[in-house]
């Protein structure tokens, strides 16, 4: 890498703004309507491509709709990145830098591994496991909810502890929405939040828990023993007071009465991805259910009892479902389960040993469940065509009395092309709809999209299960943490990194105690408006590495402000997530996209509200702990 510069010239400048609105965007999305001419021009052609393909046609209203331009943390990082290569601002070399990383931080080692977790979890999800273990959990309280509440809360801190924030996201996230379905607990917002909560706090003890944490101990070069020395009472601290903080604001809080659980239409609506993928498991595990394990299921997904409008119950009512029945495929949960412990049990064995990528642990593990998904969706389509079809299924399902939903290949056929120009464009309909309007393509064309087409409904049909999972893994959040790696690299290129550690030295100087509560602070609001967690804190070591910083300290203050700086910029990082907004940190992202596709919504605001409530008492107690330990402690 060629060397930085040390002051800022007009393409400096250019990028900080670049990077500030990028900031903005992400938190406050905005969506540009296109002309309405132009808007109709691309809906039509979209609708010729759609029609040729042989899916669906388009109806007059869908084609008069507007075509918006997105502006979201999807594209806004991408789009700032363009800009400063137009611009010139950056190389090839920023580039690279931001995707394959630098210093010992490799930003596709962790999100390959973020994508394997994810898909495992989502396998995990689909045997039906985590709602077994809700509805058994509910089933087996005899006591205060309250009290089951502080239990699952120092359980998932724990959990957090040893597997890191983003497994007990994906898994535990819904696991608790099932598990207030069954209690009749609406809205969850406190048991889901305590989640999340627990999950960025613990996250701060071990090196391997959060990938934060390794841009630290590998930048400053601290063994991982020492770190977890420093970290755990901290942590341990502040997962205290943010417990006390919002069981005292959930308790003092009620919800509105007239607060429904969502309908199973809105929740599937509301699924990222694809709407194909339902509360229930596919037919394809279901098939040896009878009517009562599916009135079970039926129950299940709609809450078993009526609401009880309090955010925190006395009583944990005991559903009137048996769980076995929503164990719907026992062996995938076993197996799913044994290759989650052993990726995440690999990744915490292998965490001292710098030459080991966690995509080599983490990606072997995906594969094995997309491998078992694979077969077990060519097992079932080989089936169908011996049997007679998913004909025979239908006929079977009629005889006993149950409903006959349509297949999942068309479902999924339908939903993989439902592809929305729009926000608000929601009027595809089907071909025999009387409204629907053709949309002429050419010949030649038509032909080649049409062998396109069938190709893509065969893959559909034969493998219905593979795509749900593969529909319901965050792909999004790449181009947006790969932007924004991207644009810290462009920040550290323009020597805005050198600036910033001219400025920051000033207030560290004063003592360990001021760089402490600084530091951490700071940290925290970067995690908000700097690139995710992961942005902010590889802008902060790089900051304190930097010989504009380390040249300012005086030779007896150098190493305990440095010391105090890492530590506290660690703890703060691990705690940003809890600072605002959903794009504070990758388990945000993820938290909130599961909650959707379960049927849960959390707006921004209602979001903003729990970080305040959180994150002060917890920050102020952990970071006090720390001073301690900076200040008296030798660790």
């Amino acid at each position: 890498m060629p060397p930085v510069k040390a002051s800022l010239d007009g393409h400096g400048i250019f990028a900080i703004i670049v990077f500030a609105a990028v900031a903005v965007l992400c938190i406050v999305p905005l969506h540009i309507p296109l002309p309405r001419a132009l808007s109709r021009w691309l809906r039509a052609r979209w609708a010729a491509v759609v029609q040729a393909l042989g899916f669906h046609q388009v109806s007059d209203d869908t084609l008069d709709k507007p075509v918006y331009i997105p502006l979201t943390h999807v594209t806004a990082p991408v789009i700032g990145v363009l800009l400063l290569l137009a611009t010139v601002t950056i190389t090839g070399q920023q580039v690279r830098a931001g995707i394959a990383g630098d210093g010992g931080v490799y930003p596709y080692d962790v999100l390959a591994l973020f994508l394997s977790l994810a898909y495992i979890a989502i396998s995990l999800d689909s045997t039906g496991l985590l709602r077994y273990l809700a509805c058994h959990v509910c089933q087996s309280v005899a006591f205060d909810g309250r009290l089951l509440y502080v239990v699952l809360y120092s359980f998932l801190w724990l959990a957090g502890v040893v597997l890191g924030n983003d497994p007990v996201v994906l898994s535990g996230t819904a696991f608790l929405v099932y598990l207030t379905r069954v209690a009749g607990i609406v809205p969850p917002s406190a048991w889901i939040w305590a989640q999340f909560v627990a999950a960025n706090v613990a996250s701060a003890v071990l090196v391997s828990s959060n990938p934060t944490n390794l841009v630290v101990a590998t930048g400053f070069d601290v063994s991982f023993a020492r770190y977890t020395a420093y970290m755990v009472l901290p942590s341990l601290a502040s997962a205290f007071a943010a417990l006390a903080a919002i069981m005292l604001f959930f308790s003092a809080t009620s919800p509105p009465s007239d607060q429904p659980e969502a309908p199973a239409e809105e929740r599937d609506e509301q699924t990222l991805g694809s709407s194909a993928v339902r509360d229930v498991t596919p037919p394809v595990r279901v098939r040896a259910r009878d009517d009562a394990s599916s009135d079970a299921s039926a129950r299940f997904s709609a809450g078993a009892r009526r609401p009880k409008h309090v955010y925190l119950p006395r009583h944990i009512p005991s559903p009137d479902i048996t769980p076995r029945t929503l164990l719907v495929d026992p062996v995938g949960a076993v197996f799913c389960s044994v290759v989650m412990l052993a990726v995440l049990g690999t990744l915490i064995g292998t965490s001292a040993v710098g030459d080991v990528r966690v995509y080599q642990i983490g990606v072997p593990g995906a594969v094995l469940c997309g491998l078992r998904d694979i077969f077990l969706d060519l097992r079932a389509a080989w089936r169908r065509r011996k049997g007679g079809g998913e004909d025979t299924v239908h006929k079977a399902r009629e005889e006993r009395g149950q409903e006959v939903p349509k297949s999942d290949a068309y479902e999924m056929r339908q939903v993989s092309h439902d592809t929305e120009l729009g926000p608000e464009d929601k009027s595809v309909v089907p071909p025999s709809s009387a409204s629907s309007v053709s949309v002429p393509a050419p010949a030649p064309r038509a032909k080649g999209l049409a062998r396109i087409g069938q190709a893509v409904y065969a893959v559909q049909r034969t493998l219905p299960n593979v795509l749900a999972a593969l529909s319901r893994l965050p792909v999004a959040l790449l181009p947006f943490a790969f932007g924004m790696f991207i644009l810290v690299q462009a920040l550290a290129h323009v020597g805005f990194i050198a600036i910033m550690a001219r400025g920051i030295v000033r207030v560290c100087a004063h003592g360990v105690g001021a760089t402490v509560f600084f530091m951490a602070l700071l940290s925290i609001v970067l995690c908000n408006v700097g690139g995710t967690n992961i942005g902010a804190t590889i802008l902060l070591t790089k900051m304190m590495q930097s010989p504009a910083f380390q040249e300012a300290l005086g030779p007896g203050a150098r190493a305990p402000i440095t010391r105090a700086g890492m530590y506290a910029t660690a703890f703060g990082s691990n705690l940003g997530a809890l600072g605002g907004t959903f794009a504070a940190s990758l388990a945000g992202l993820l938290w909130k996209g599961v909650l959707q596709q379960h049927g849960v919504k959390v707006t921004a605001i209602q979001f903003a509200t729990w970080c305040a409530v959180a994150v002060l008492p917890s920050a102020g107690a952990g970071l006090g702990v720390l001073l301690a330990e900076v200040l008296y402690f030798k660790v």
